[in-house]
This record gives structure tokens, C-alpha cells and sequence, in this order.
């Protein structure tokens, strides 16, 4: 199997869109409980993103990680995560009136919050933001101790998968409204397990020649489980007890899925789910702060041209925020990185002469 990236970043684009739709007809006045798509999307669409996450890390650094090299991961997270963060908080401060103390600040624009106060984030859609953190230093520990053992992705998922299952079985309420629950729900310690499984399924099937057959089958399955799983009521519904586990093993199944299928959408299709993938992660932080910004001021009565005139404005300035904004930083982390192994090597050839 190849590894497919463009498969994943379609999927993270699909993930970013069902979240701003459902995020924006939520705060519109619409209903969705926790039998609907879009109620279901509006929480597991970020838990794929977890997934996406280790599956995609994996990838990427599996046999190319080295205590040596360790400091250049990092430079590459800081420069991709930290500066549209920043720009989130600061909009959310100084556009939305985001009312904040100083230690709360520090705590965003460090990214601390997701290691200490979970649940004191600024920027709305950022909480999942800071258990990336954590998990981005995680991660590091885990290909590195498959020096050891080659079976350090299994270890690190079967210890997150019986933290999860705790939180599923003595954390979360079943019935308690989520609202009441949130801070239980976005700890990272109840999320991690998604991340550990993403990095699994990198270790499992990638690099791996599988039919293709096998990816349809096992995405039109896991689909339409996701669809008519018989669950209702308060979308706490979903995240507590065997529905969990349930939910999180079809977003494991959905996202292998995507790694396994050779994708051909068409030139058009293809085009926009690209572009979609990539400015995702715009998509994601900067799509509450458009709703509220132009909830505010642009004074628009009818309900349907209002949310037309949301989601292209979002998926417009997503894109062009990734364009002239998100790519220069990542240029930027590159460089710097470029010039350590040019230091580097300049060193390495005097200690030989």
C-alpha cells in the first residue's frame, strides 16, 4: 500500500466541513440529537482528526526519527500549529471581546493550557488544539521506544485504549446533558486513545499492499454503521459506555479506509477536496469567529442566505489565510531547519580536517 496522504487530507477536509456545518446550523437555532449525522459528526469529526493525526506523524517520521533529529519535529509542529493558534486567540480577544487574564492568555499562546488547564481556552474551536499538543509530544516517545520494541504503538494503545474505556465506563455520564460534562469530555486523557490508534494503524498498514476491495468494504461498512448506529437523545448518548468504544473504533475503520483506497475523484472533485484538505485547519479555528463576526455586523435576517454567506465566506478566507498566511510559516519553519543541518554538516567537515 502506498501511503496515500492525499487520501487523509481529503478525509481532514470532509471533517473540517461537516464540523463548520454542523457548529453553524447548531448555533442557528437547528437541533441535531445524537441519532442524527450531523450530531454525530459534530463530535466524532474531531475525534478523526486525532486519528488523522498519529496516522499522519507515523507516516511521516517512522524510521526517520532520531534523538539527533528530535529538535527539527518540533520546529516543524511549532511553526504548523502556533501561528493561525495565535491568530485565533488574538481575533477571538481583540474582534470577539473574548473577555481573558493574563495567566489564561499565557496559557493559550503557549500552548500550556492543554497540559495543565484544559478547559481554558480562548479561541472556541481550540481545546482540540491543545490535546494536539500533548499529543505531539507524546509522540516522539513512542517511535523512539521502538528501538526497544517494535511493539511500542501497540503498548502505547493498549495503556490510552484502558484509560479510555475508564473514561467511557466512570467518567461520562450517559445521560447527563454534555454541557455538564465538557471539561470531563476534552481532557486529553480522554482522547489520547484515538491519537494511540491512529499511530497504530500506521504500524499495521502502512507501507502495506492490501486489495483495494478491502478499503471500499470496509469504508462502506463503517459508514453506514456511523449513519444507523441505533443511538438517541443528548449527544452525551455518544461518548459514554459501549456506544464510546463503538464510535471511536468506526473512526479507526473510517480513517484506515482512506489510507487503503486509492481515491480517483475526478479533476474537478479532486481539485476542491485538495484545497479543502488543506486549508482545514483553517477551516477548523477561524470558522467560529467568521459566524460571530458576521453575526454581529453584517445584519442579515434570513435565516438560509445567512448561512450561505457564512460557509463561503469561512471556506474563502480559510484558503486564503492557508495560502498567504499558514504556508509562509511553514516555509519558515523548513528554513530554519535547513539551516541547523547546514550548521551541522559545516561542523561535521571541520572535525574531519
Amino acid at each position: 500500500m502506498k501511503n496515500r496522504v492525499q487520501s487523509l487530507d481529503y478525509l481532514r477536509g470532509l471533517m473540517a466541513l461537516g464540523i463548520m456545518v454542523y457548529h453553524y446550523f447548531t448555533w442557528t437555532g437547528f437541533k441535531f440529537g445524537a441519532e442524527t449525522f450531523p450530531g454525530k459528526i459534530g463530535i466524532y469529526g474531531v475525534s478523526v482528526f486525532y486519528v488523522l493525526s498519529g496516522l499522519t506523524l507515523f507516516i511521516v517520521y517512522n524510521n526517520k526519527l532520531s534523538f539527533l533529529n528530535i529538535h527539527h519535529y518540533f520546529i516543524k509542529r511549532v511553526f504548523r500549529i502556533f501561528p493561525l493558534l495565535w491568530l485565533s486567540i488574538l481575533l477571538s480577544v481583540f474582534l470577539l471581546n473574548h473577555k481573558t487574564d493574563l495567566t489564561t492568555l499565557l496559557l493559550n499562546l503557549t500552548g500550556l493550557f492543554g497540559f495543565v488547564a484544559h478547559d481554558r481556552y480562548i479561541a472556541i474551536a481550540s481545546w482540540s488544539i491543545g490535546n494536539e499538543l500533548v499529543f505531539y509530544t507524546i509522540f516522539p516517545l513512542i517511535l523512539l521506544s521502538g528501538r526497544w520494541t517494535r511493539f511500542a504503538p501497540h503498548l502505547f494503545f493498549l495503556i490510552s485504549a484502558g484509560i479510555g474505556v475508564y473514561f467511557a465506563f466512570s467518567v461520562m455520564i450517559f445521560n447527563m446533558p454534555l454541557r455538564f460534562q465538557w471539561s470531563n469530555y476534552l481532557n486529553p486523557l480522554n482522547q489520547v486513545m484515538l491519537f494511540s490508534g491512529g499511530v497504530l494503524i500506521g504500524r499495521l498498514l502502512s507501507g502495506k499492499k492490501l486489495p483495494p476491495y478491502l478499503g471500499i468494504a470496509l469504508l462502506a461498512f463503517a459508514g453506514m454503521a456511523f449513519i444507523f448506529y441505533p443511538v438517541k437523545g443528548d449527544q452525551s448518548t455518544l461518548i459514554a459506555g459501549f456506544n464510546r468504544i463503538a464510535f471511536v473504533l468506526l473512526s479507526f475503520a473510517i480513517t484506515a479506509s482512506f489510507l487503503m483506497i486509492d481515491f480517483k475523484p475526478g479533476k474537478i472533485a479532486g481539485f476542491i477536496l485538495s484545497r479543502l484538505g488543506e486549508a482545514s485547519y483553517s477551516v477548523y479555528l477561524l470558522h467560529p469567529i467568521v459566524y460571530l463576526m458576521l453575526k454581529k455586523h453584517a445584519g442579515i435576517n434570513y435565516t438560509n442566505l445567512f448561512l450561505l454567506i457564512s460557509f463561503t465566506v469561512t471556506l474563502l478566507l480559510s484558503y486564503l489565510v492557508y495560502t498567504y498566511f499558514e504556508t509562509r510559516f511553514i516555509s519558515l519553519g523548513q528554513s530554519v531547519i535547513n539551516k541547523l543541518k547546514s550548521r551541522q554538516l559545516i561542523s561535521a567537515e571541520e572535525v574531519k580536517h
